[in-house]
């Protein structure tokens, strides 16, 4: 990515508050993400040091495949995240209510300032590397996913920045330059049901939306570039407000008398 990590780590933030805010209700207004908690933490079962905890509800709605939902009752639409974000080492676990342990997908990703050539940098052990399937994505490839109108690195450049645009291949020479190296770890064990669902999470379910995000990210790099992380956490007070009555104006969210449980540990007293 065009970016340093410490630029990365501010507008990852901003873009995860801004997508809720326009996945809300965009296509159903029972479908978004709402913000349950975000507040630092101390320790997690990770082992990482102290950052900042968020827990979210994905109600996914059309999101799911049809031929899936049909078969399915409506609290497995219901996704939970529970992230710990101690840049540039971030965890994000997933999991559903009615699915129990049978569904369990994480993404584990290192945030450094290089080309894509630091070996396993995510400290994997043996028996993971094994199984690792590796693939480096370049965002500002089209082969890749599709471009999405106004949303095409290799045709934006930063006014406040001056870089791009990105043509593919941009980062064996950009400077700054950064890569997230991500680990994605997913079950489903459901009869019937388990190869077409994983593979859907790894391509559709995965693949897709992490290009579409950091391409996002590319393209509205003029709207973050300059911000400070007290401009963030006002902006995801901000959206937590907007997305809950969007929600329960849609009869969804906790709004609606919803109920969570958070995952997070040996929070701090701020």
């Amino acid at each position: 990515l065009p970016c340093t990590p410490e630029e990365y780590h501010l507008a990852q933030l901003y873009m995860v508050a801004k997508a809720s805010r326009e996945e809300t209700g965009k296509d159903n207004a029972q479908e978004g993400i709402e913000v349950l908690k975000n507040e630092p933490y101390e320790t997690n079962k990770f082992g990482m040091p102290p950052g900042q905890y968020t827990e979210k509800v994905f109600y996914l709605g059309t999101k799911i495949p049809a031929y899936i939902a049909a078969l399915l009752p409506e609290s497995f639409l219901t996704l939970y995240e529970y992230s710990w974000n101690a840049f540039p080492k971030c965890m994000t676990v997933y999991e559903n209510k009615y699915l129990g342990d049978r569904f369990y997908m994480s993404v584990e990703t290192m945030h450094l300032p290089d080309r894509g050539g630091t070996e396993n940098a995510n400290n994997l052990g043996k028996e993971e590397l094994g199984k690792l399937n590796m693939e480096t994505i370049d965002v500002s490839d089209s082969c890749e996913v599709k471009m999405e109108k106004g949303y095409d690195p290799s045709r934006f450049k930063s006014l406040k920045t001056g870089r791009g645009p990105f043509v593919p291949g941009y980062y064996k020479t950009a400077d700054p330059v950064m890569t997230c190296y991500k680990v994605v770890r997913l079950k489903f064990k459901v009869p019937m049901l388990q190869s077409s669902i994983e593979k859907w999470g790894q391509s559709s379910g995965m693949r897709s939306p992490f290009i579409s995000f950091h391409r996002k990210l590319i393209c509205w790099m003029d709207e973050w570039a300059g911000w400070s992380i007290e401009d963030i956490r006002k902006y995801e007070a901000e959206t937590a407000t907007i997305v809950r009555e969007k929600l329960a104006q849609g009869g969804t969210g906790t709004g609606a008398a919803r109920k969570s449980t958070s995952k997070s540990s040996s929070k701090s007293s701020s």
